[in-house]
């Protein structure tokens, strides 16, 4: 039934996508991309609303509703006539085979940022139809994370039960809408330019985020992480505007609206988009004669473009306001500084006001990252930023049409300057948010950056293939992206061998996490829903405990009671001295009568024993009735016991060690 609900969320969303077609005068490729963006829109408005259940029945109503209206007898033969695209008809196949594949395949989460986030902001919106802003959850929740990708992850599992899978459908498949907008000016029976143009756009997240040496199994196309989604919806707001021959803003200005919903980033990368949008629009200002009112609708469009962007950061900013408890008036890190003086002071020193050494030393690695360290599968972020160029240029040269010329230089340079800034800006983070454990060696560098590369590239192939259509040497232009898109599917395929992915990643990826399910469904069927469980894993370093978090909900896993110092990790007395190799983030001391008050006072009366050591043994045993026997080769489940001040043995948990 799991398949057939999520098959009925992509009906519904074609029945959107033939309706824009057909009454929106859209270009079919582009329809499925602005019928994401505005469900997107439609489902974090609910949420903030707090009817996102509602919003979800009116959604499906509606769809239903533009079904009817698409295919009513006398306007049957014309829709048909217009969804019969090439490019429109691939994405319904393919994106029907990629449901089936994950329905058979069943992929899982597995990263850290699915866990702490991600993966258990799905879970808890699909449990409790609401946003998961003041969710119920073991430690101090970050929920002040835009919830474009999670309520799109709630789309696609209205009905039926909760399934990770289907989260990473939905995500692949708004991908894959991306991926459509390139075909939008292939005409039926023109595979010859609508492969290459899936190809390139299936091949992008590939060769900008998964780079150096590909060693280990990855699940890059089916992630609830928002970076790749992010860059490409940030190119898929420029390729909806270029690929659109009849210069509809609407699509484009929906689409900002859903970017800047998708992520904190996203506002910045909206910004951008927005930018080089309404320069395009002023320069039409000035390069055509048009009557008055034709101008003052072109003004209209480019001040509207962010004009969305601020609307769309408004209203957020305005729920958690109404809505959260936590402090969102500032970045948070290090110095504890609002966005607004972040920007000002690394302007300032940006300019040499003020400079301090950790600046100087910080972004002379980024701009080093920049020119010389390989983190994309191209090369240095240099090499990219060429190969983008010269698709502008090639693009501006090759082609008749003059909109298109402009429009390639336009992008061109706006882009560029884009990238310096959002390049800046993250520079700025590593100096004011981040530790200096993460700041001084870039941590995570390549995950910030390459949204911005993935999107542009991807926009420079949108350009590339709207000037091929109108070129000066007929196959030119398009031969030469056949050529390139070719070259580059044989790298990713050199670099990344089918059998490193998800499409035929072994069973042995998803090892772990069938052995804590299973263990989670025992301590479920051992613990009332209610309870509280207070967790041990010694040796953890936050893993398990975020998986296991993960696991329960919607039973509750504390976060060490009243002191806040725990959830995983090692616990002991605290003469003990740390084991070598023990991340002391996660080492807690406690005597045994703080370690049972602090327990208590979370009000929990279960203890899970994921892992005992001889550490938590020798120091707490005298707290468990059974003094830990029972946990020495198993995990094990404890209840608090008042008649004898112990807690008491349950039952083990998972197989025997």
């Amino acid at each position: 039934m799991e398949l057939l609900f999520t098959l009925l969320t992509l009906a519904a969303l074609a029945g959107f996508s033939v309706l824009l077609v057909r009454r929106g005068c859209l270009a079919a490729p582009l329809a499925p991309f602005a019928a994401l963006c505005g469900t997107i829109v439609w489902f974090s408005l609910g949420g903030c609303l707090g009817i996102l259940r509602a919003a979800g029945w009116a959604w499906f109503l509606l769809a239903a509703a533009a079904w009817g209206i698409s295919f009513w007898p006398k306007a049957a033969k014309e829709s048909w006539a217009a969804v019969r695209a090439p490019g429109f008809c691939a994405f319904w196949v393919l994106a029907a085979g990629l449901i089936v594949f994950f329905a058979v395949r069943r992929p899982m989460f597995l990263s850290w940022d699915e866990f702490s986030f991600w993966g258990t902001a799905g879970k808890i919106v699909k449990y409790t139809d609401a946003l998961y802003v003041n969710a119920k959850i073991g430690w101090d929740w970050v929920g002040t994370h835009r919830p474009g990708l999670i309520v799109l992850g709630y789309v696609f599992q209205f009905f039926g039960p909760y399934a990770e899978w289907r989260i990473m459908a939905g995500y692949d498949i708004f991908l894959l809408s991306i991926c459509a907008l390139l075909t939008a000016g292939a005409k039926p029976g023109e595979y010859r330019r609508t492969v290459p143009a899936l190809l390139f756009g299936a091949l992008v997240p590939f060769l900008i985020t998964l780079y150096g040496t590909i060693a280990l199994d990855t699940n890059v196309y089916a992630t609830a992480l928002s970076d790749i989604p992010l860059g490409m919806a940030f190119g898929g707001v420029l390729a909806v505007y270029y690929m659109d021959a009849k210069r509809h803003v609407w699509p484009a200005a929906l689409a900002l609206a859903a970017l800047c919903l998708l992520k904190d980033t996203g506002f910045a990368l909206a910004l951008i988009a927005a930018g080089i949008l309404a320069v395009d629009l002023l320069w039409q200002v000035l390069a055509e004669k048009q009557g008055r009112r034709a101008v003052g609708l072109l003004l209209a469009k480019a001040v509207g473009l962010p004009a969305v962007c601020g609307g769309a950061f408004y209203v957020w900013q305005a729920y958690l306001s109404a809505a959260s408890t936590a402090d969102t008036s500032n970045v948070g890190g290090v110095e504890q500084m609002g966005m607004a003086q972040m920007m000002l002071t690394g302007a300032k020193e940006l300019l040499g006001i003020g400079r301090t050494e950790k600046f100087s030393r910080i972004m002379g690695l980024m701009v080093e990252n920049f020119a010389a360290v390989k983190n994309t599968m191209l090369g240095p972020e240099l090499v990219v930023v060429v190969l983008i160029l010269g698709m502008a240029a090639a693009a501006a040269l090759l082609t008749k049409e003059r909109v298109i010329r402009g429009q390639s230089i336009r992008f061109a340079v706006l882009g560029l300057g884009g990238f310096f800034a959002f390049f800046i800006f993250i520079g700025f983070t590593y100096v004011y948010v981040f530790t200096e454990a993460i700041s001084d060696t870039l941590v995570g560098y390549e995950r910030y950056i390459y949204p911005y590369l993935l999107g542009w590239l991807l926009a420079a192939a949108a350009l590339v293939l709207r000037a091929g259509e109108k070129e000066r040497r007929p196959g030119l232009l398009t031969g030469g992206f056949l050529a390139a898109t070719l070259l580059l599917g044989g790298l990713v395929a050199l670099r990344l061998p089918l059998n490193l992915t998800v499409f035929a990643g072994h069973d042995s990826l998803y090892a772990e996490r069938r052995e804590t399910q299973s263990m989670a469904a025992e301590v479920q069927a051992a613990v009332p829903e209610d309870a509280h469980i207070f967790f041990v894993s010694q040796g953890d370093d936050g893993n398990r405990w975020f998986l296991f978090t993960y696991e329960l909900y919607p039973w509750y896993l504390d976060y060490s009671g009243a002191s806040k110092q725990g959830g995983g990790g090692t616990f002991a007395l605290p003469d003990a001295a740390v084991p070598e190799g023990t991340d002391t983030i996660y080492f807690h001391y406690y005597t045994a009568d703080a370690l049972r008050d602090t327990i208590r006072a979370g009000g929990c009366d279960y203890v899970f024993v994921d892992r005992c050591d001889a550490l938590f043994t020798s120091g707490f045993g005298g707290l468990f009735g059974d003094e830990l026997e029972n946990c020495q080769k198993q995990a094990a489940v404890y209840q608090w016991s008042e008649q004898t001040g112990h807690f008491e043995f349950v039952c083990n948990v998972g197989e025997s060690a």
